[in-house]
C-alpha cells in the first residue's frame, strides 16, 4: 500500500472556512440576523422551497414529531439544504446538499461549530439553540459572513427527531438566495404597511387616459379593500374607485394636487379616515392607500423638539420698543 507523506496530507485537508472579513472573526462575534417564528413566519417567507419545506413540518407535526426521514423523503435534488446533528453542546454538519455547497462556495460537511467561530456562524449556533429548545421552526433572513459581496440569504430551520417519540437533535435548514433587487423589492412590496396598487393606462383614440388596468396589487390592499384572498379584485382603476363607494361606502372627504399627484381622503360610515393616492410615473399609474394617522400636536414644552421650537418663538416675538 503506498504510503502517503506529510505534505500530501496536508494537502489532503481540507481548507480551514474562515470569513472574508477580518471583523467577523471571533467567539464574540455576532450578525445581523433577522428572525422569527410562529405566525409571523407566513407573512415573511418568500421561497417557495422554504415555504413547501415548513408546510410539510407543519403537516407531519400534526400527528407526531417531525423525524429527519419524513424531510428527507420529500426533498427535491435542487433544494439548498445544510443538516446539523447536536453534539454536546455544539454542532456537528452532517449534511450539505451539492446545491448548496456550489451556492456557497464551501464543502461545510464534518464541521463542528466550535471550529467556525465567526459572526455568521456564531448567530447561526444560538439559533439552532433555540429552535431545538422550543422545538419550533426559525424562519431566518442574514448576510453572509463567507462572501465579500452582500450576498442576502434566507432560511427556515426545523427542528428534526431520529423516531417519533424522542426529542429532536437535528436542524434542518432550507435555504435560498435573496440577492437579487427583484426578491428584495418584492420582499418589501409584499410587506409594506401602504396599501400599493400598479396599473398601466388605458389610452383612447385620441391617445387620452380615462382608466388604467390593474396589473398588481399588495396585501395590504386586500386588507384595506376587504378582498379575500384568492378571489378576484377591481380590474381597473375606475373599477377600484366605484367600489369604495358602492361597497366599502367610502365618501371623498378633500382632494389635493401636486404636479403628477393627486391625493383623495376619504371617509369609511365609521368615520375612519383614508388617504388615496395616484400618481402618474413613467407611464405607468401607482396607487397608494392607507389610513390617516391622526397625531395630536405635543406641546412644546414636552417635545423633544422643545428646544428647537424655543428658540424659533424667541425669534419671531417683536422685540420691545
Amino acid at each position: 500500500m503506498a504510503q502517503i507523506s506529510g505534505a500530501q496530507a496536508a494537502q489532503l485537508q481540507p481548507a480551514p472556512i474562515v470569513p472574508e472579513r477580518s471583523e467577523d472573526i471571533g467567539a464574540d462575534r455576532r450578525a445581523a440576523i433577522q428572525a422569527w417564528k410562529g405566525k409571523a413566519i407566513d407573512e415573511q417567507i418568500h421561497a417557495r422551497s422554504l415555504d413547501l419545506a415548513y408546510r410539510r413540518w407543519l403537516f407531519q407535526r400534526v400527528s407526531q414529531q417531525p423525524r429527519l426521514r419524513d424531510m428527507f423523503s420529500e426533498a427535491s435534488m435542487f433544494d439548498q439544504i445544510l443538516l446539523a446533528l447536536k453534539v454536546g453542546a455544539e454542532y456537528l454538519l452532517i449534511g450539505q446538499s451539492d446545491s448548496y455547497i456550489a451556492a456557497v462556495g464551501r464543502d461545510m460537511r464534518g464541521t463542528l461549530t466550535s471550529e467556525m467561530q465567526f459572526a455568521t456562524a456564531n448567530s447561526i449556533k444560538d439559533l439552532y439553540d433555540e429552535c431545538l429548545a422550543e422545538n419550533q421552526p426559525i424562519y431566518t433572513r442574514y448576510i453572509s459572513s463567507l462572501s465579500n459581496r452582500n450576498v442576502y440569504w434566507e432560511a427556515m430551520m426545523l427542528p428534526l427527531a431520529a423516531s417519533e417519540r424522542s426529542r429532536p437533535i437535528f436542524v434542518m435548514s432550507y435555504m435560498s438566495l435573496l440577492n437579487e433587487k427583484v426578491d428584495l423589492l418584492r420582499i418589501l412590496y409584499d410587506r409594506s404597511p401602504v396599501g400599493i396598487i400598479a396599473a398601466v393606462p388605458i389610452m383612447d383614440g385620441k391617445r387620452t387616459t380615462d382608466d388604467a388596468r390593474v396589473l398588481t396589487m399588495n396585501s395590504k390592499v386586500r386588507e384595506i379593500l376587504r378582498l379575500p384572498e384568492g378571489k378576484g379584485h377591481p380590474h381597473t382603476v375606475g373599477e377600484m374607485i366605484r367600489y369604495l363607494g358602492t361597497v366599502l361606502r367610502w365618501t371623498p372627504n378633500s382632494k389635493s394636487s401636486q404636479g403628477h399627484s393627486t391625493t383623495i381622503e376619504y371617509l369609511d360610515p365609521d368615520g375612519a379616515r383614508f388617504h388615496v393616492t395616484i400618481e402618474l410615473i413613467n407611464h405607468f399609474i401607482l396607487i397608494s392607500l392607507a389610513p390617516t394617522v391622526v397625531e395630536e400636536a405635543e406641546a412644546p414644552s414636552r417635545s423633544r423638539f422643545a428646544r428647537l421650537l424655543g428658540l424659533i418663538e424667541g425669534q419671531a416675538k417683536p422685540s420691545a420698543e
